[in-house]
């Protein structure tokens, strides 16, 4: 090896041990240059020493750069809108952070609406009528439709292109244009939620504490349902909230008052998170709405009395949907 060959392993070596530091020395680069001069012969010409220093130069150059790159700025989203049956027939949207009302989504004839759910841009309604109930789906610009007969339905959920609810002892799942009735003997159905992949949670009772009970996807039996560790006190209300199943749960079951936003895993049932402690009202699960927009975010819904926006740990009371000119919503609202 000749004394330039020397010279390249020399600098290639200094360059790899100077980066390899993330906080170089102040004097590493000109110790380094020098070193080169004085073991550069006379006769060599500069170049070879000019485009090393500069690939040094831009090296260090690269990693201050990295370390001083600016703090992330955190990403606006829009509140949104959630949506509410605001009498005779009518659903309204309402901003989430005033409250005021956005304008019209549906004007629903023959009935009073009794439950809401949303999904994908639709919205569904179920409609009180002299002969029953009926499941009518309202699509973006207000076209509505008839989606089936429903009995003494309650419970309306949606979410991936389905639409559940219960109905005397069975639940009726709608998937596309196909209909399945799924026997519930010996539950008494509380409250459904539907998850993404098409997993439908139960709220039941059955002689004890409200169950929370998970289906495999598209199921056409509650039968092999799996139960969630829920603890002693049971659920209130449950929504779906993308992959997983959001529960409204008593943070203690001996002192009334305080509830928080419990999330499992609608895969295996699995508590992922227990929520933070807020407090409520006295919460009847009869009068109690709990929804999740697509951002994860859950809407506690207690007509009458109070709102709540969930985001992760941040807990915000929110103004109750109301009417310009009249009360407020007898119904809960639903993202």
């Amino acid at each position: 090896m000749n004394e330039l060959d020397r010279d390249t392993e020399l600098v290639r070596a200094r360059m790899h041990r100077a980066v390899a530091d993330v906080e170089p020395a102040p004097d590493s680069l000109p110790r380094l240059l020098a070193a080169a001069r004085r073991r550069r012969a006379p006769h060599r010409r500069p170049t070879f020493l000019v485009v090393a220093a500069a690939a040094v130069a831009a090296v260090f150059l690269g990693v201050a750069l990295g370390f001083q790159a600016p703090d992330p700025q955190p990403v606006s989203v829009r509140p949104g809108n959630y949506v509410a049956a605001v009498g005779a027939g009518a659903i309204a949207s309402f901003d989430v952070a005033s409250g005021r009302r956005q304008g019209e989504v549906a004007q629903v004839s023959g009935g009073e609406v009794t439950d809401l759910a949303e999904d994908q841009g639709r919205v569904f309604a179920l409609v009180s009528t002299p002969d029953g109930h009926r499941v009518v789906e309202v699509a973006t610009g207000g076209a509505q439709r008839d989606l089936a007969g429903a009995g003494d339905a309650r419970a309306l959920t949606a979410a991936g292109g389905r639409v559940a609810y219960a109905d005397g002892d069975r639940i009726v799942l709608w998937i596309g244009g196909d209909r399945r009735d799924l026997p519930t003997p010996g539950l008494r159905v509380l409250d459904l939620a539907l998850s993404g992949d098409g997993r439908l949670a139960l709220l039941a009772e059955r002689g004890g504490p409200a169950e929370l009970l998970i289906t495999d996807p598209d199921p056409t039996t509650v039968d092999a349902s799996r139960a969630a560790p829920t603890g002693p006190c049971g659920p209130l209300a449950i929504a779906g909230s993308g992959s997983d199943i959001a529960a409204l749960e008593p943070a203690d079951c001996t002192a009334p008052g305080r509830a928080r936003i419990a999330t499992y895993a609608a895969d295996t049932g699995r508590k992922l998170a227990a929520g933070v402690p807020f407090a409520t009202p006295p919460l009847d699960p009869a009068h109690l709405g709990l929804s999740a927009d697509p951002q994860g975010r859950v809407l506690v819904s207690v007509p009458g009395r109070a709102q709540w926006l969930v985001d992760g740990t941040d807990v915000l009371q929110i103004p109750l949907p109301c009417a310009a000119s009249g009360p407020c919503t007898a119904l809960p609202a639903t993202f």
